[in-house]
């Protein structure tokens, strides 16, 4: 039987690893069926059963009783609320060439292999002697559990090649302070701002309406690309030979390819708005612009340039899951940047990745709801030119000592094999892979974990190994769907890693009503860079005053053609 920490917290986040364990076995045949969801509950049992007696040897039986049947019913709800968890992944986006089934496959094991290193090797070996009872409860072994069983137990045998180089990485002293401020209440100034009220208009059913819509998106796109190809042209080869961003202090900001880079001199404040994830959810854009006060504070630092610099940093996937993705966000943020294109920065995210089959333009991650809805209705060469455009959108912000990128680093081979400096962030491998990793709660992910799939793990340690390649104090990523909205991944490391999802809200009209975003609070973070440091303030966006047809144009008629789910 297993054996639990005295530490009644630790035994709590052990008793909940053993029961994602079992669950995610039991789906690893793809159906998790009765006898073994019955295996677990007793399991669960007499695992707490144990524990009473262990931590209560003079109660009489009735007391030990009344104690484990108290804490089975609440680890019964554990179980249930972890498989649905379990079941929800099978939603997450996918890249194109994979399958969903693929993608939950890799994202348990990861999480297996995360739960293993929480445990010492005894409990390791009962761990999978537990499994080892699990996948014969059914009376027969299924050989994707059993091949299941046997990579995980090859995984935690694999070598950590980063560990030896690891425990030599030092962190430099002189790196800048990174504050985390308690979540702030943002109150927006206006309710509503002319900048935005010309473009809140619905595709038209109406072939003719929708290609002047169309032309008129088209031509937007064409002068984002040529603002771009501007900025590249002024700093196209800066980054070549560069080992870290201090290499480049002093500098004026510029764009290398696909990489932004803006150092920040002593005497220099800036004020970042930082939004993740917006997919769709307009009244998230909107909302959280007018409680920045982001145009009135660009017009008064224009005015006095004493003032702290402010910024727009957008970390990707402005299309699919919600209503309003091309004509809402997508279409705002052009504009946003050809207004204003020193002060907002426009990254790409792995939504805005299309692909070429046979002379069709297919979204790259599934399901693409924006390309799906219009398709029928939108001339095709219209698909075609938001594929070529994707392409144009920058993929990193160096900003003073801070990566901001939509997912994260790179897998470490791609890392040995192609990194050289600064400018290999513009190697369109690496470039990709930083559009789907997500961090693990892991020091170390083997190479054959990070294989597995395009959405893939990373470490700890690697990602501080990385970070300290770049001369980086800190990475501020979306991608992720987290229902807090904002999550410092790695509290109390020296490397700050900022996890910010700004698409979701239970009641928000901008959703499909069967949306799992919706049990996301959509979050934005402050960033106050002055003098070396960085305080980083993260605030709730007030989405749903910007649900209300009198602010949003969007919601004072009904869109003519009907979003597609999925």
């Amino acid at each position: 039987m297993l054996q639990f920490s005295t530490d009644p917290d630790v035994a709590e986040q052990q008793m909940n690893a053993i029961i994602f364990y079992l669950t995610a076995f039991g789906y690893i045949d793809g159906d998790f069926d009765q006898n073994e969801k019955t295996f677990v509950k007793i399991y669960i049992r007499q695992l707490v059963a144990a524990r009473a007696k262990a931590a209560m040897p003079t109660a009489s039986t009735a007391e030990r009783q009344e104690v484990t049947n108290r804490f089975v019913a609440h680890f019964h709800e554990v179980f249930e609320q972890i498989d649905a968890q379990v079941r929800a992944l099978f939603e997450e986006a996918v890249a194109d060439a994979e399958r969903p089934e693929e993608f939950v496959y890799a994202k348990l094991k990861l999480r297996c292999y995360e739960i293993f290193n929480t445990f010492d090797p005894e409990n390791r070996k009962e761990l999978l002697a537990t499994i080892d009872d699990l996948i014969y409860a059914d009376g027969s072994v299924h050989p994707a559990e059993a091949k299941f069983r046997d990579e995980l137990e090859a995984l935690l045998h694999a070598p950590q090649k980063l560990v030896a180089v690891a425990v030599e990485v030092e962190i430099d002293a002189e790196e800048p302070a990174v504050e985390i401020a308690a979540t702030a209440q943002v109150a927006p100034r206006l309710e509503d701002h002319p900048f935005f009220q010309k473009f809140e208009q619905h595709y038209s059913a109406d072939p003719d309406v929708l290609r002047r819509q169309s032309e008129a998106d088209y031509k937007l796109m064409q002068n984002v690309t040529a603002k771009l190809a501007e900025q590249r042209a002024a700093g196209a080869g800066k980054l070549i030979g560069a080992q870290s961003v201090a290499a480049l202090a002093g500098q004026a900001p510029f764009l290398d390819g696909h990489t932004y880079v803006h150092p920040v001199g002593p005497d220099q404040s800036y004020e970042l708005t930082v939004l993740g994830d917006l997919h769709g959810c307009y009244s998230c854009l909107k909302g959280a612009i007018m409680q920045a006060d982001f145009f009135a504070k660009v017009e008064a630092w224009k005015k006095d340039p004493t003032r702290p610099n402010p910024k727009l940093v957008l970390l990707g996937d402005y299309i699919d899951r919600g209503r309003f993705s091309y004509n809402g966000i997508l279409r705002t943020v052009m504009q946003m940047f050809l207004a204003a294109p020193d002060h907002v920065y426009m990254l790409r995210g792995n939504h805005e990745y299309y692909i070429e089959y046979k002379g069709r333009i297919y979204g790259g991650v599934k399901p693409a709801e924006a390309i799906n809805t219009l398709v029928g209705h939108m001339p095709g060469e219209m698909f075609e030119a938001y594929m070529h455009f994707f392409e144009e959108l920058p993929n990193v912000l160096l900003f003073d000592r801070t990566m901001f990128v939509h997912a994260g680093i790179p897998r470490d081979q791609a890392i040995d094999d192609r990194f050289t400096d600064l400018a290999s962030l513009n190697d369109p491998e690496l470039r990709f892979q930083m559009l789907w990793s997500d961090p693990s709660s892991a020091d170390y992910i083997p190479d054959d974990l990070q294989a597995q799939n395009a959405r893939f793990p990373f470490g700890r340690l690697q990602f501080e190994k990385f970070m300290n390649r770049l001369g980086c104090a800190m990475l501020v990523r979306g991608h992720e769907k987290i229902d807090e909205g904002f999550r410092e991944v790695y509290p109390g490391n020296p490397i700050t890693l900022l996890n910010l999802f700004s698409a979701g809200g239970t009641d928000n009209d901008d959703l499909p009503e069967s949306s799992s975003y919706r049990t996301v609070t959509p979050m934005a973070c402050t960033i106050h860079v002055n003098a070396g440091t960085a305080r980083v303030v993260p605030w709730v966006i007030d989405y749903k005053r910007w649900n209300d047809p009198a602010r949003n144009k969007f919601f004072a008629t009904a869109p003519e053609i009907e979003h597609k789910v999925g």
